[in-house]
């Protein structure tokens, strides 16, 4: 079967008409939602103890927020005080942020149970359950956390960036690690961005150089086809001219690496993979593949999508 619709080429070549692919790359995922970016945060907090790795994080860096800081604000709620957003173009709708935050606030103040896959079936990772995680935001964290003293400083810091000790950052596009001090971010995060990010290598190196002895990093990678081609992964049966046309005059589209490449660009940068999660749908038939992609492992041609968290070795 012919995996590329021609749409989808279409879409590619329209983009090299001046200004269109400014807005090829407008939607970035479902930020600009509150619920939505309480159970990207508290999913990544529970998986994040379930591999036995640290729940409480000072200074936070996120790739990728998209059209709010709705993830990060869920961050400084819950006890971070500097929230760095680095993206490749602009998405953040600066009027969205302040809505919110306010809802953010009440949901974590009624202790509200994390939306599950009913409400977010497409949202990873995945949990076996979907409590309020009191055990990992005790009350007394929480107490502290949303002190109106301290709100009233979040505020602040979303309108004008640094308020008392809370401090929330935007950058984009960013392509330089020099934008933050080396070995200073306790915790580094995405959701369904690193499969959309050109450097790879790159990207893993700058966030090794970011964070502290010990530091974390935790992305939700989904390997799809994002719907350019008929079956979930039928991006690796399409040639490298045909993606050329593709992407067209895109500054990103997907990359295309697969999970094992992901775990070896980390593995190189210097990080030690401490979390795993795979998500794992039916392959396609190997003859299928474009001749680039024919080496996949077996692994990788049922691997949609994963959590990976990542550590950065003491010394």
């Amino acid at each position: 079967m012919q995996q590329v619709r021609p749409v989808t080429f279409l879409k590619g070549l329209a983009t090299f008409i001046p200004g269109v692919a400014r807005f090829a790359c407008r939607s970035s995922g479902g930020t600009d939602s509150a619920r939505y970016c309480y159970s990207v945060w508290m999913r990544h907090l529970v998986a994040l103890k379930s591999s036995g790795l640290a729940t409480c994080f000072s200074r936070v860096a996120e790739l990728g927020p998209g059209d709010s800081f709705g993830i990060g604000l869920s961050a400084v709620l819950t006890g971070v005080d500097e929230y760095n957003a680095f993206d490749a173009k602009s998405h953040a709708v600066a009027e969205k942020n302040g809505e919110i935050l306010e809802e953010l606030i009440g949901l974590f103040q009624q202790r509200e149970p994390i939306p599950d896959s009913d409400e977010f079936p497409q949202v990873s990772p995945q949990l076996e359950q979907y409590e309020f995680p009191s055990d990992i935001l005790t009350d007394d964290i929480l107490k502290a956390a949303l002190h109106p003293n301290r709100l009233a400083d979040v505020r602040q810091a979303l309108e004008h960036e640094e308020s008392g000790n809370i401090r929330i950052r935007y950058v984009a596009p960013w392509d330089d690690s020099s934008l933050l001090e080396l070995e200073s971010i306790d915790l580094v995060f995405s959701q369904a961005v690193m499969e959309h990010v050109e450097n790879v290598p790159g990207s893993y190196q700058a966030l090794y150089a970011w964070l502290k002895s010990g530091g974390i990093m935790s992305h939700q990678i989904d390997y799809k086809s994002h719907g350019l081609a008929r079956d979930w992964n039928g991006h690796w049966t399409i040639s490298d001219l045909q993606w050329k046309i593709i992407k067209g005059n895109r500054p990103y589209l997907i990359n295309r690496h697969p999970h094992s490449a992901h775990v070896a660009m980390m593995k190189e940068a210097g990080f030690q993979i401490v979390g795993e999660n795979k998500i794992q749908l039916p392959p396609l038939s190997r003859a299928a593949l474009d001749h680039r992609y024919l080496d996949l492992s077996d692994g990788d041609l049922e691997t949609s999508g994963a959590t990976l968290q990542a550590v950065k070795p003491g010394r």
